[in-house]
């Protein structure tokens, strides 16, 4: 490729000529030639490594630098979540805008196109963290002087009320599954509150059913099998009965194998979230007389539910169910949490009575 050269204009200005990295003519301007000379030996070096000047960087160049910048630093999963926010909302409506002159009113237009779309304001608010993010990256490495989102407050995210199955219906959930295929997938969620990608990740040397207990070592996400989400969902449980009778017939009707996946799909690998809500979790509900709206995290909510009004301490909870620490349980759980405050007034009262 060029290496470019330097001439001075009939104008008398002097200029250096080259090819970008496309193939497409840049000129560059200067009082001198030392200093025209070395404009173009930066631009040069930026053309061959692959760097774009902050004057022409635009917010998805940013985006792109960063995302694999942090690549090694994070885990895939999360990584791929990153990269699907960054393409799926911030490349095409602000990808272009080059990124010193974004102002926090596109970002604020950016967020209310976003909510006229349908989107979530949990998700918006998710946009919202990662562009801050970004751009912090970019005033660290001098690219930008100032954040535009400093000023700029996210939606406020929508809650709505928890919804967990009664234990009738989760009783004739149950009963649904019994025997069936997927019996332990549906039992593990609803009274070891595992998260689907975690029970179906599970394998036969996970299991101790002489100690009772199961180890969560790893999760199945779009159709792959990673890592724990925190280190705390790296967790080993003490199976209630019932969960340790529906391992024991799943284990003798399967041969009682020592390794492998306990619910594999055809092709040996382990059946992915997506596969079991289509082929399990969709049938079960509509045999069992449930809403198809019913999740398969409402389980998990349930299983929260059932151990807090049995007055399970919060740490407790917090590690059956692998979060990362008790303030998110109570963070997530506090409606459940402050209707056990008639029980502390009592205990107040029996102690000063």
């Amino acid at each position: 490729m060029s290496e470019g050269s330097v001439f001075v204009r009939g104008d008398g200005r002097v200029c250096a000529v080259y090819k970008d990295a496309k193939s497409k003519t840049r000129y560059l301007y200067a009082k001198t030639k030392t200093e025209v000379r070395r404009k173009l030996r930066q631009a040069l070096k930026n053309r061959d490594e692959g760097i774009i000047p902050p004057s022409k960087m635009t917010v998805g160049n940013l985006l792109d630098e960063w995302l694999e910048d942090m690549r090694g630093d994070v885990s895939h999963r999360t990584w791929l979540n990153r990269e699907g926010f960054a393409r799926l909302h911030l490349k095409p409506t602000i990808g272009t805008k080059k990124l010193g002159t974004l102002t926090g009113d596109d970002v604020r237009k950016l967020y209310r196109q976003k909510l006229r779309e349908g989107l979530a304001s949990s998700s918006v608010k998710r946009i919202h963290e990662l562009l801050k993010q970004a751009l912090r990256y970019a005033m660290r490495l001098n690219y930008i002087h100032a954040n535009p989102t400093a000023d700029v407050k996210p939606p406020t995210v929508k809650t709505r009320e928890m919804e967990v199955l009664t234990p009738e219906q989760v009783k004739r959930l149950l009963a649904t599954v019994r025997g069936h295929r997927w019996e332990c997938v549906v039992v593990l969620g609803a009274v070891c509150g595992l998260r689907i990608g975690e029970a179906l990740s599970l394998r036969y040397e996970d299991l101790d059913l002489r100690a009772g207990t199961v180890r969560v070592r790893r999760t199945v996400w779009r159709y792959n099998v990673y890592p724990p989400k925190t280190p705390s969902s790296r967790r080993t449980l003490k199976l209630p009965l019932i969960a340790l009778e529906a391992l024991r017939r799943h284990c003798e009707t399967n041969g009682n194998p020592e390794n492998g996946w306990c619910f594999p799909s055809q092709n040996g690998n382990p059946t992915a979230p997506e596969s079991y809500w289509s082929w399990g979790w969709k049938r079960t509900l509509q045999k069992a007389g449930l809403p198809e709206s019913t999740t398969f995290h409402q389980l998990r909510h349930g299983t929260a539910s059932l151990l807090l009004n049995q007055n399970v301490p919060v740490p407790v909870v917090s590690r059956y169910l692998g979060h990362a620490n008790p303030g998110i349980t109570m963070k997530v759980y506090a409606h459940l949490i402050d209707g056990t405050s008639g029980m502390a007034a009592t205990g107040m009262d029996e102690a000063l009575g």
